[in-house]
């Protein structure tokens, strides 16, 4: 089974023996709907799908990646992959302060955030 779904080609209608353009306007149609059908988003199968996990760039080559990309993340317990994606937080960070010794600070970005702070020096932020 191939990772993507097959998709039927559409049933065209007969040709008239003259032009018609009520015809060539329901071809058209249906090869609109045709082709906007192929370019959406596909759901993957991916039960067969191995990955080598040593030749997937680390979060080390995150600024290089595309939105979407998988990545190996060096410093998770259990070399956690992730996905990048774009920031997009709704009423955005508007801050970050600290005082006080802190590690490294990871929003949750699927929630708005105001701000983050922390007591002593902050080491890394990452939004």
């Amino acid at each position: 089974m191939g990772m993507l779904a097959l998709r039927a080609p559409p049933n065209l209608p007969k040709p008239p023996q003259e032009y018609d353009p009520a015809y060539m306007n329901q071809l058209l149609n249906i090869l609109t709907l045709f082709f906007n059908n192929l370019n959406a988003v596909q759901q993957l199968s991916l039960a067969g799908l191995n990955l080598n996990l040593d030749t997937l760039p680390t979060d080390a080559d995150y600024d290089t990646l595309r939105d979407g990309d998988v990545y190996r993340d060096r410093f998770s317990p259990v070399n956690g992959l992730k996905i990048k994606a774009p920031i997009s937080i709704g009423g955005g960070i508007t801050g970050v302060s600290g005082s006080g010794a802190v590690g490294t600070v990871v929003p949750n970005i699927s929630k708005a955030l105001t701000g983050v702070s922390a007591a002593g020096a902050v080491g890394t932020v990452t939004p």
